[in-house]
């Protein structure tokens, strides 16, 4: 693709100086030859980034070179070929950050490797944060978690790191939509959780609240919760209970109280709303009400 064709689409492309290090982050930046060209985000849509990742290299400044599996895993992404994979082709990405400068990349991945049985894929986005690509090839050891590995960077390198953890796909249609997806989730979540580790199965409610205006998650919050708005020893035991499974022996142990106590409050709660947060979808509604307070608390 000549280079003055692409500065009349679009005008802001500049070229990266040979002795320059640093890019700029508001610039998507792609290897053409021996030429480094920058285009400036806001003239990029999505299919324009598609478009020109089928005929350029994206440039990334300071990150390991790719290896062979990681660049078919680039142009799959581009492809984007709709076909049916089935569970034997099935494969996840898992979105990490690292705080900057904490480790270098390559002993980050060989880190990483050792919990892996198979050549591991990582795609860099920055220096400090990427996807490792989970696929039949390449999996984790059996017992191994990411909760683990967080403890284990941790612990013995000193590494603060947060994990994503993104669905199974089994067809490769929306790929490049679905990371974009996976990064504003993991990048929304990071901001208002502070765990090492995330599945995208927690975010959903938050996000549903979210969308409701500030009237609605007050109707949703008062309806539901009534009095124990105010009584926040009350709310943290419903939700604990809740995160527990509606388990009365696991959320009694985690609260350091007798089941007694665990059952006296969760009696009370019903007498009061006449709402048995023991079935599944009266649960899920209160869970939702508890999310609802802590926004517009936070708000």
């Amino acid at each position: 693709m000549h280079l003055q064709r692409l500065k009349k689409l679009y005008p802001s492309l500049t070229e990266l100086p040979k002795n320059q290090k640093e890019v700029n982050p508001d610039f998507k930046w792609y290897q053409l030859e021996n030429t480094v060209i920058g285009i400036d985000n806001k003239e990029l849509t999505d299919r324009d980034k598609i478009l020109l990742g089928t005929f350029l290299t994206s440039y990334h400044v300071q990150l390991p070179i790719q290896t062979p599996k990681e660049k078919q895993w680039e142009a799959r992404i581009h492809r984007q070929k709709d076909a049916n994979l089935g569970k034997a082709g099935r494969y996840r990405f898992i979105f990490f950050r690292i705080e900057q400068g904490q480790i270098d990349t390559n002993v980050f991945r060989k880190t990483l490797q050792e919990f892996f049985s198979g050549d591991l894929s990582i795609l860099w986005n920055h220096t400090n944060e990427g996807f490792i690509i989970e696929e039949p090839a390449s999996f984790l050891e059996e017992g191994i978690t990411y909760h683990q590995i967080a403890d284990t960077l941790t612990g013995e390198l000193y590494v603060k790191i947060m994990f994503f953890i993104g669905p199974y796909l089994e067809n490769d249609k929306d790929l490049a939509d679905c990371i974009e997806q996976i990064t504003t989730m993991a990048e929304r979540s990071f901001r208002k959780m502070d765990t090492a580790v995330i599945d995208y199965t927690e975010v959903y409610p938050s996000f549903l609240i979210e969308i409701l205006s500030h009237k609605q998650r007050q109707q949703l919050s008062e309806w539901v919760l009534k009095e124990f708005l105010t009584d926040p020893e009350a709310l943290e035991t419903i939700r604990m209970f809740i995160q527990c499974n509606l388990n009365v022996s696991e959320t009694a142990k985690n609260l350091y109280i007798h089941r007694n106590s665990l059952q006296y409050r969760l009696d009370k709660f019903y007498e009061s709303t006449g709402i048995d947060i023991k079935q599944f979808d009266n649960a899920f509604t209160v869970y939702l009400a508890i999310l609802a307070n802590m926004h517009n608390i936070q708000s």
